[in-house]
């Protein structure tokens, strides 16, 4: 069985080749990937790659690195919490929409996922409850799950009823106040909504920031776009902020399914805190493609990761100017604590720039074409969301952004060459996602929609729950 070696450069892990140990993507030397690079107990495992190595010296260089981060199946035994469940206690708040639009078979089968959500909470948890249509009602306080808890929310789950507006600004403001109220270790408000937000605040990035500074206090915010009419540019907003998930619920018999699996995500997390610390070369400028991942100088942010989950991370970095025959190499670390409380470390492989003078560099060298396809991908991610906000905001806006993602796309792709066709496929993709949103029919609507939970779950790592 061949062994696993990575490349210095690029960090793409390849098989051991015969002869020389060269990477096969782009010339690098290679050096034997040990069967487990963790250190101090760590169980996460997480790499680096970068999508061109070459840099034409002289000249401030952009380069992407890819993060990855992986999670096992089960968290070790020794870093599970001593409670008889395993897990510390979760505070879960579901907030729900009853306007007129949830009557009928939507509002029941919100009702009944709530109730059986309930059911699969542990004794200890806390459990609130959050309507909203024209005005907002906390219809169940902060309680500690029991059996007494258990029967009063299912007395008060069946007496809500559907009519009215969506002062849905206002139900996710209630809902992060009532985890405030009584907090957890694990925290997380689920919202629901089948429509648009019509009462207070409507504005897309101001709804958001409710949920960016509930995430700052430890709260994880998730969403559910039931149906063909909701905003799924709002749900996505609120849910990338609050550090969460947006799935898109085509029909009321998969809310039970996405209810479920995204509280059994929280339920389960692997790592929380988790941030990667780079080693960076001096003058080197580090963005992340994504709101969901804030970098504070060399650190990032990824939050908590449940278990079974793989992340990919896209980093822009800004390389300083260097002489031609100058190497920088990036590097780093990834840090976390462990559902028992314990800080575990994982180091990163290192990748390398080099720099190549006038007359030498060209566009396509040292192109590591497998990462600039992934690169590619997560930019159409990127880009799916910001079309759809700015579409909600009016159809120039909407196509004037889409214009504006694939031409950033295609002058990426430029240095792959004209001739790759998988990329050719990724920015054929990318058009027809991105004029979708500007068509106005049902099926188009749904299609922006599915477009959206596909874009969450290549960006967060999401998974799907469809029963």
């Amino acid at each position: 069985m061949p062994k696993l070696m990575r490349c210095k450069y690029c960090g793409t892990l390849q098989d051991e080749p015969p002869g020389a140990k060269i990477c096969a993507q782009c010339g690098g030397e290679l050096v034997w990937e040990t069967p487990d690079i963790q250190s101090g107990g760590s169980y996460v495992r997480a790499s680096l790659e970068l999508d061109q190595v070459s840099c034409p010296a002289g000249q401030t260089a952009e380069r992407y690195l890819i993060l990855s981060v992986s999670t096992p199946d089960e968290v070790p035994a020794a870093e599970q919490v001593k409670t008889t469940v395993g897990r510390p206690p979760m505070h879960f708040c579901a907030v729900l929409d009853v306007s007129g639009s949830m009557r009928g078979n939507k509002i029941s089968a919100a009702k009944k996922a709530v109730q059986q959500a309930v059911q699969r909470l542990q004794d200890g948890d806390t459990f609130s409850l959050v309507t909203f249509a024209s005005d907002v009602r906390c219809s169940l306080d902060a309680k500690t799950v029991d059996g007494a808890l258990r029967r009063i929310a299912r007395s008060s789950i069946d007496e809500i009823q559907a009519g009215g507006q969506t002062a849905l600004c206002g139900g996710l403001e209630e809902g992060i106040a009532r985890v405030l109220k009584a907090p957890c270790d694990t925290n997380l408000v689920l919202l629901l909504s089948d429509g648009q937000a019509n009462v207070g605040e409507v504005d897309i990035e101001a709804v958001g920031r409710r949920a960016l500074d509930a995430r700052a206090k430890g709260i994880t915010v998730s969403t559910l776009g039931v149906g063909n009419d909701y905003n799924e540019a709002m749900m996505a907003e609120i849910a990338l902020d609050g550090g969460g998930r947006f799935y898109h619920i085509a029909h009321e018999g998969q809310i039970a399914a996405y209810l479920g699996g995204e509280l059994g995500e929280m339920a389960s997390l692997a790592a929380r805190n988790v941030k990667a610390i780079l080693d960076l070369p001096a003058g080197t400028t580090l963005e992340s493609l994504s709101s969901a991942y804030p970098v504070s100088g060399k650190s990032v942010s990824l939050g908590d990761i449940p278990v079974e989950t793989h992340l990919e991370v896209v980093l822009r970095l800004l390389l300083p100017p260097q002489s031609a025959g100058t190497r920088l190499p990036v590097s780093g670390r990834v840090e976390y604590r462990t559902p028992a409380g314990n800080v575990c470390t994982t180091p990163l492989n290192t990748v390398t720039v080099r720099y190549e003078a006038e007359g030498v560099f060209e566009n396509t060298l040292g192109v590591v074409k497998p990462t600039v396809r992934r690169v590619l991908e997560h930019m159409q991610s990127v880009g799916v969301f910001a079309t759809s906000k700015a579409t909600s905001l009016g159809a120039d806006q909407g196509r004037e952004k889409g214009r504006t993602t694939i031409s950033r796309m295609r002058a990426y792709a430029a240095r792959l060459g004209e001739a790759d066709e998988e990329a050719k496929e990724i920015l054929d993709e990318g058009s027809a996602i991105m004029n979708n949103f500007m068509a106005a029919s049902p099926q188009a609507r749904s299609k922006a929609k599915a477009d959206t939970h596909a874009a969450m779950q290549r960006h967060r790592g999401s998974k799907d729950f469809k029963s």
